[in-house]
């Protein structure tokens, strides 16, 4: 039972880790006029608040559908191959192939072909609305390696015992067991959950779900203000893919997040922010981290930063920014949003961006929470197959959030969508509404836009199924031949989503999943003939369908596609790619100067 009067802040903390400063500066805005980050919308429910889950992990690998061909690695960065598949040159099993076919250390090589596999990743707690806080936060682990790894962690720099508090979910619903590491190894295929913090009698959290199994920390490890934080940070001995959930088993929580993560290679020194949504039950938020001491970060915020925590005030459309040590986190939660915000910085860092709980469409219940790490600017796409999970019935017209990184961006959908923006300037967001699927593209590369999907609240179906999601597209040109992924099997809806184009020949390649073999029922999304979906259930009620289950699964195609991994269950969602190259694929800069 939890007590009646909850401990003191102060006594959930641990000292030093969370308390940490920032250097900061501001300048007034430098030359132009108006502001970034201007939202538009093209019909009602627009202005809601609204989120996305998400609760998997992944893998990708192999390339992307631009029209360059070349010799490349793999899927297994075992074998150097070109464009027929002709191997050229094979690995040894201790090592692993770098582009231009040089065999080097496993974690060499993943960082090499970017894309979420790596050794090296960054985790923060989520801030969550009050009710739901204090959970468990963990992170998902898949070995993509051929030997058994080994799992090191810290938070804010001090080490803590990965093997001891990792384990192997088996089983799914309420059969779910969770056994220990066989050796204190994560075997080949396996995935293992890091039991990464909760509080143990903390707050007085209506919907708060702890660990199932004994967490590294146990301690408040999430900020529910503005201000700086440490971070989880997660190493292999070889390569995996992850991503994180708040909370583990959350679909009792009813304020479930979850996000793929992108190994510290792939992070970047631009971005343009997006977030959840905007402010109702709870408000939107943006966290920024480094990877390397001292690291200078620079921002042009879309609306004005209301500051504290050692975060600085600063007004809309000027620049100023702060100063990041390793690992540390700068979170801006605030009722304003922050999405289309430019930011740089003189090192690497990464960005994300969510809400603590949303409500899509504007009062409708319930609201849920959000949080997904973002791609640098030169990752995004200048085009994008938009499909979402299933319907539910009842009112599911869904929205699309796009913003916009370049002046002058014009877009092109098939099929039309009503409300649609023709056009984007950079640092502009707009919402779209629509329950079908669809393609849309820019003029050229080196236009870029980011485009995200949200679920909408429980009440809008008669079942109450699913609940406000916020969930990355992945671009085409990052799309991979191959994932290893996970679908978190303590929810009760499970589909997967496939999206694929024909190739330079004009030919569809036939997609393949472990469970289920080659994937049938594809449509035709717009009247080009030329880009396909197929939405694919693997759970209903808790009931696997034919012979696929939620848990640990790969699907591999002889050319690239995308694949998003949806769950739900009463009032509760989640939404995760599956995996992505993360390859630049523009030259495109954007300063953090005022519109």
């Amino acid at each position: 039972m939890k007590p009646a009067t909850p401990p003191p802040l102060s006594t959930l903390l641990l000292p030093g880790l969370l308390a940490t400063g920032l250097i900061v500066g501001c300048q007034a805005g430098v030359g132009g006029t108006g502001g970034g980050g201007a939202e538009a919308s093209n019909g009602p429910g627009a202005t809601g608040t609204g989120i996305i889950a998400g609760t998997g992990g992944n893998q990708g690998f192999g390339g992307n559908t631009s029209e360059t061909c070349e010799n490349h690695c793999t899927a297994d960065l075992k074998k150097f191959v070109d464009c027929d598949g002709n191997i050229l040159s094979e690995c040894p099993p201790d090592l692993g192939c770098a582009p231009g076919g040089a065999c080097v250390e496993p974690c060499e090589a993943a960082a090499a072909n970017k894309s979420t596999v790596g050794c090296d990743f960054y985790s923060v707690t989520p801030p969550v609305v009050m009710g739901s806080r204090g959970g468990c936060f963990a992170a998902m682990v898949a070995n993509t390696w051929t030997t058994p790894i080994s799992i090191d962690l810290d938070y804010g720099g001090m080490p803590l015992d990965a093997a001891a508090h990792t384990f192997v979910p088996v089983g799914q619903g309420g059969s779910l067991t969770y056994q220990p590491l066989e050796g204190g190894m994560l075997q080949p295929g396996q995935l293992g959950v890091v039991m990464l913090s909760h509080i143990d009698g903390g707050f007085l959290e209506v919907y708060q779900v702890d660990c199932p199994q004994p967490p590294a920390l146990v301690a408040s490890t999430q900020l529910e203000a503005t201000g700086a934080l440490s971070s989880f940070r997660v190493r292999t001995s070889a390569p995996v893919v992850a991503y994180d959930v708040y909370p583990w088993g959350g679909a009792s929580s009813y304020a479930t997040s979850a996000t793929l993560l992108l190994p510290t290679p792939s992070w970047g020194t631009n971005i343009v922010t997006a977030d959840g949504w905007t402010k109702e039950n709870g408000q939107p938020f943006t966290q920024i981290i480094a990877a390397e001491d001292n690291t200078t970060v620079t921002l042009a915020p879309s609306t004005a930063i209301v500051g504290g925590g050692g975060i600085p005030a600063l007004p809309a459309n000027s620049v100023g920014g702060f100063t990041l040590m390793q690992g540390q986190v700068a979170q801006i939660l605030q009722d304003n949003r922050l999405a289309g915000t430019k930011v740089s910085a003189d090192k690497p860092i990464s960005v994300w961006g969510g809400s603590s709980c949303m409500n899509i469409p504007a009062g409708m219940t319930a609201c849920d929470a959000a949080h997904q790490q973002l791609l640098p600017v030169s990752a995004t796409g200048s085009e994008y197959i938009a499909a979402r999970y299933p319907s539910r019935g009842g009112d599911d017209n869904a929205p699309y959030t796009f913003v916009g990184l370049v002046d002058g961006t014009t877009l092109t959908f098939d099929p039309p969508i009503p409300g649609a923006p023709p056009t984007l300037s950079s640092g502009q967001v707009v919402i779209v509404n629509t329950t079908e699927a669809f393609y849309v593209k820019s003029q050229d590369s080196e236009h870029p836009f980011y485009l995200a999907a949200h679920m909408t609240g429980g009440d809008t179906n008669p079942s109450g199924l699913g609940d406000p999601e916020y969930v990355n597209i992945v671009p085409p040109g990052q799309y991979l031949s191959k994932y290893l992924f996970v679908a978190d099997p303590t929810y009760a809806y499970t589909t997967f989503v496939f999206t694929r184009e024909k190739d330079k020949n004009g030919e569809f390649h036939a997609v393949n999943l472990d469970c289920a073999g080659e994937i049938t029922g594809w449509t035709a999304v717009g009247s080009s003939g030329n880009v396909e979906v197929a939405r694919v259930p693997i759970v209903v009620g808790f009931q696997g369908q034919g012979s696929c289950q939620s848990g640990v699964h790969t699907a591999e195609s002889a050319a690239p596609f995308g694949l998003t991994v949806w769950g739900y269950d009463s009032y509760a969602s989640y939404a995760y790619p599956a995996g992505m190259a993360i390859e630049p694929i523009n030259s495109v800069v954007v300063p953090p100067v005022p519109q």
